[in-house]
């Protein structure tokens, strides 16, 4: 029964990768030696590095964006705010572990060197044991992030957001 369901999963994943263009007539012919590896050190799986815009607004007027490219950044807007700052990411599996470093944004004010712990949404992201991305963004429901944000900051609570692929 194992062997039926490996077997269903890697016909299903042939199937995907090969619709994404990630693999060519050639490659979905038949078995390979390839491995998925990561892109950059401390990236994550195929074509993970990329910019997301946070659907959400957080903790009110803030907006942010991340990229998951090189050595990491982020930035957020709004509130009278306008932050640049730089982060770490990693992956395990098929979870994205995003942190934060604490960034000064003008006027007296800083942003927290908060986390952020992402898994992928969409169809991929159940039927695959690592996280692959799409690395062009633009394909509908592929490519997205939803993310636990974490405030280091006590009085703020976790929330729930969606990153999108930009």
């Amino acid at each position: 029964m194992q062997n039926i369901f490996k077997i269903t999963q890697a016909i299903i994943l042939t199937v995907v990768l090969a619709l994404s263009g990630f693999i060519t007539s050639a490659d979905a012919a038949g078995p390979s030696t390839k491995v998925v590896v990561p892109d950059r050190p401390g990236g994550g799986g195929i074509g993970l590095g990329g910019c997301y815009q946070v659907a959400e607004r957080l903790y009110g007027p803030y907006s942010m964006s991340f990229c998951l490219t090189g050595r990491g950044s982020y930035k957020v807007t709004g509130g009278g705010l306008n932050c640049n700052g730089s982060l770490s990411w990693n992956t395990s599996g098929r979870n994205i572990n995003i942190q934060l470093r604490r960034s000064t944004c003008g006027r007296g004010k800083a942003w927290s060197a908060d986390s952020m712990s992402c898994t992928f949404v969409g169809f991929l992201g159940s039927v695959l044991p690592k996280v692959v991305v799409p690395d062009r963004p633009g394909l509908p429901g592929f490519g997205d992030l939803r993310c636990t944000y974490k405030p280091s900051v006590p009085t703020y609570r976790p929330v729930q957001i969606r990153a999108r692929r930009t």
